[in-house]
């Protein structure tokens, strides 16, 4: 016997000899944690997403500063009949731009219409040009009607923006600046779709889209997320319970489950977070990897009680005294434990220690997903060391039934065949197959697209979706992608040379796929430049001569207002925004528009002048890149930490690879089959890495100390291999199991983000479980590892267990 398992012993036997005070610490302390968590939000801040330092980020956050455009909402406006040149529907317009106004989050410059007092048409005259309101009263009268049409004809800028090319459609730009404390775009969504709805009615159809939008929808999604958990929760269960055929066998991992949440959320909370969209179904996670250690417990309990129950019975026919059943009962709990727990606190303690690991990256929802999975996790560990023995000790002692039940059933098959596949020469053959697999599945990995799109989270048959497809069909788009030109001095935005340079970068944008429109000062000084020219189309250029650029600027101020130009320059036009309408959310695409246009970016604009990118879509592609960065080094930083934790405590390198190895295979195969498949690398998929590499480590460190402890009993690979896999290999099957089952749960959701990430889970987890009963046990066959089979010639003799004729069931 060991000092651990000495130790053990004493330990346990005080916790079932006081179970009721072990279980009034752990009432209090649940009692701690879920005052804690009393306050508990599902919040949807972007800043949590957001990496600091990243180039995009802070360009955005400067273009915010100046210009706004972070959160931009387009209304489109469809009559059902004709076009919108309709005093009608030119009337809704004009409510629909004063609704928008009237939101506190409004940035008022930057919510555009037709009817805006900033939407002005630039016009020539005897004296050099005019500048008119577009709408300044709603006409009623045909000549109006067709003097508005004229207005808009020869003002462009407009088109493709605020009306669409046929005349169709309108709409309605309003942007947002949200609170810092801002817990989500739903609010704001409630305010924009009351003032939406009170304007549908049979004259026209209304769409709404942009990015707080679908964010708000996301909100929607997460903020369901516990029924989904509470569904999940009851499928586990059931799985359980078909498992192990037994109440207790249902109710004791499922409690552990709860209680680890419970703690897991109480310890997020008192870290100073709230749930975030990343950490919605977290719950999940922590619940499969703790009833996960509980049903290994479990499964041990059943043998070792087994054991002591023939022993005691062959103990009475020689006239020893006899145990009771509950004596046996606890006796059996000690016994499990002293023997599992060690695998049980290396395995706990890796998979916390690496989730805690995440706490050191750069983005605070990656940060609030490593405290929460790893307090789960740690909080799990310590209720299987104190709670679970105690409230074990205190039920009902199992009673016994035929031992052919267990091998019987699907189950049964199954572990028959998995046994049979890797014995004498089979095991070569599943090794080298394994590496075939695995090399094939790999070459999927340079397929793998790098991507995020908010839009297909839902599904296509969304309102957010179809009414974003509507809008962006008559429309330049409802995403923008923002270029600053920054000059070193005030005046420099007048300089012909950057114009003529923003005018090159405009017109290389617009013959882009997806992108429907750009705007820039550009647009109006050659407006200007055609006005006061007689509308000449010849003169729709940007004139060389900078002073005659300041002269238009000063005559458009003349009649127009100082702030018309907000949107696009700043006060002492040191700074300009460039605006192109996007129709595609791709981050993908994105990049991709932005390195093709980095050349001519280079090449046209002045060297005294620096351009940056920036946008929500700007935003959204560095946080992925972010993400993927991140879980590339969070999955070395895993790796590292479960070769170095597994080698100390098998004492042996070798070791530690046996579980590393197994683990990573499974990342490998887990992005190769997303390669192969299509399936975008995003913010959610990614994080499946840490999962696979949390709960994978979990199976071969099981597997692999059993297979140790039964080699050392039984002097014979192919049984310690056997057994192995029947008692911790037949607790893997439960958990992937009831993972599958808790995850699949997903599935009934229509927002895709939710059944993508089930798919990702469930096909990791089915490999995990593969790769630990299959390849890792052929690996071990093959090998004959020195710290395992080191081993065999210091244990003593012992002869085969015989063949029972009972195993447990609970009462």
């Amino acid at each position: 016997m060991t000092s651990f398992e000495r130790f053990s012993r004493n330990y346990l036997r005080f916790i079932t000899n006081h179970p009721k005070i072990v279980m009034a610490l752990v009432l209090l302390i649940t009692c701690f944690f879920g005052f804690a968590a009393r306050n508990m939000k599902v919040i949807n801040n972007n800043d949590l997403w957001l990496p600091h330092g990243d180039a995009y980020v802070e360009t955005t956050e400067s273009i915010e500063q100046i210009f706004g455009g972070k959160n931009v909402v387009v209304i489109g406006i469809k009559p059902t009949q004709g076009d919108v040149y309709q005093p009608a529907v030119l009337a809704k317009v004009k409510r629909l731009q004063e609704s928008m106004l009237r939101i506190p989050e409004a940035i008022r410059d930057n919510v555009v219409s037709l009817a805006a007092r900033k939407a002005k048409g630039i016009h020539g005259t005897a004296d050099g040009m005019e500048v008119r309101a577009l709408l300044e009263t709603i006409p009623q009268n045909a000549e109006q009607l067709a003097k508005l049409k004229k207005s808009i004809a020869e003002n462009p800028f407009y088109i493709g923006a605020l009306v669409s090319p046929d005349g169709k459609f309108a709409a309605v730009i309003a942007d947002f600046r949200m609170k810092k404390d801002a817990e989500g775009f739903t609010a704001l969504n409630n305010e924009i779709n009351a003032a939406v709805d009170a304007e549908r009615d049979a004259t026209a159809t209304l769409y709404v889209a942009g990015s707080p939008v679908s964010f708000a929808g996301i909100e929607h999604y997460t903020q369901s997320s516990g029924a989904y958990f509470g569904v999940a929760f009851l499928i586990i269960m059931a799985v359980q319970f078909l498992s192990f055929r037994s109440i207790q066998g249902m109710l004791l991992p499922m409690l552990t489950a709860l209680l680890s949440v419970a703690w897991g959320i109480g310890t997020l909370k008192l870290c100073g977070y709230d749930l975030d969209v990343l950490n919605t179904t977290t719950p999940i996670l922590i619940m499969a990897i703790t009833s996960g250690h509980a049903i290994q417990l479990l499964k041990r309990y059943y043998e070792e009680y087994r054991r002591l129950a023939e022993a005691n019975t062959a103990n009475a026919a020689n006239g020893t005294a006899r145990l009771t059943p509950h004596q046996l009962n606890k006796e059996a709990v000690v016994e499990s434990l002293s023997k599992v727990g060690r695998v049980m606190l290396a395995a706990g303690l890796i998979a916390s220690i690496t989730f805690y690991s995440l706490t050191l990256g750069n983005i605070d929802m990656v940060r609030h997903f490593g405290i929460f999975a790893g307090s789960g996790v740690l909080s799990g560990l310590v209720l299987e060391m104190t709670f679970i023995p105690a409230l074990r000790s205190m039920l009902p002692a199992p009673k016994l039934r035929p031992v052919e039940t267990e091998s019987a059933g699907m189950l049964g098959r199954i572990l028959s065949v998995f046994s049979a596949s890797v014995q004498g020469k089979r095991a070569a053959w599943v090794l080298c197959i394994g590496v075939a697999l695995i090399g094939i599945l790999g070459a999927g990995i340079p397929r793998l697209r790098v991507d995020d799109s908010t839009l297909l989270y839902f599904s296509p048959q969304h309102v957010i979706r179809t009414d974003d497809h509507a809008i962006n069909q008559a429309f330049g788009g409802t995403n923008t992608v923002y270029f600053l030109v920054e000059g070193e001095q005030a005046d420099s935005m007048k300089d012909p040379q950057v114009l003529i340079a923003m005018e090159k970068l405009q017109t290389f944008l617009a013959q882009q796929p997806e992108v429907g429109k750009t705007q820039s000062l550009a647009d109006l000084v050659k407006r200007m430049n055609q006005a006061v020219h007689n509308d000449d189309p010849a003169f729709n250029v940007i004139p060389n001569d900078r002073e005659l650029v300041a002269q238009y600027l000063f005559l458009y101020s003349l009649s127009g207002d100082p702030q018309d130009f907000d949107n696009y320059v700043d006060s002492d036009y040191r700074k300009m925004l460039g605006w192109a309408f996007v129709k595609s959310d791709s981050t993908a695409y994105f990049k991709d528009l932005v390195a093709r246009a980095q050349p001519l970016i280079d090449k046209e604009f002045p060297r005294n002048v620096k351009v940056r990118v920036g946008g929500t879509l700007a935003e959204i592609a560095a946080i992925n890149d972010a993400v993927i960065r991140e879980k590339i080094v969070n999955t070395a930083q895993m790796a590292l930490v479960i070769l170095v934790l597994t080698s100390l405590m098998l004492r042996s390198v070798v070791g530690g690879l046996f579980v590393v190895v197994p683990v990573m295979i499974i990342v490998v195969a887990n992005f190769g089959v997303m390669g192969w498949l299509g399936t975008p690398l995003d913010m959610g998929t990614a994080s499946i890495a840490s999962m696979a590499i949390g709960i994978g480590a979990d199976y071969e460190i099981y597997l692999l100390l059993r297979f140790k402890e039964e080699l050392a009993r039984l002097k014979d690979a192919r049984l310690a291999s056997e057994r192995a896999l029947q008692t911790s290999g037949r607790a893997i099957l439960y958990i992937t199991l009831a993972l599958v089952g808790g995850y699949a749960v997903l599935f009934a959701s229509d927002f895709t983000f939710y059944s993508r990430l089930a798919t990702a889970v469930i096909m990791t987890m089915t490999i995990s479980a593969l790769s630990a009963i299959l390849f890792l046990r052929a690996m071990i066959l093959v090998i004959k590892p020195r710290f395992l089979f080191g081993e065999l010639a210091k244990a003593a003799p012992q002869p085969r267990t015989p063949a029972r004729n009972a195993i447990v069931e609970e009462a």
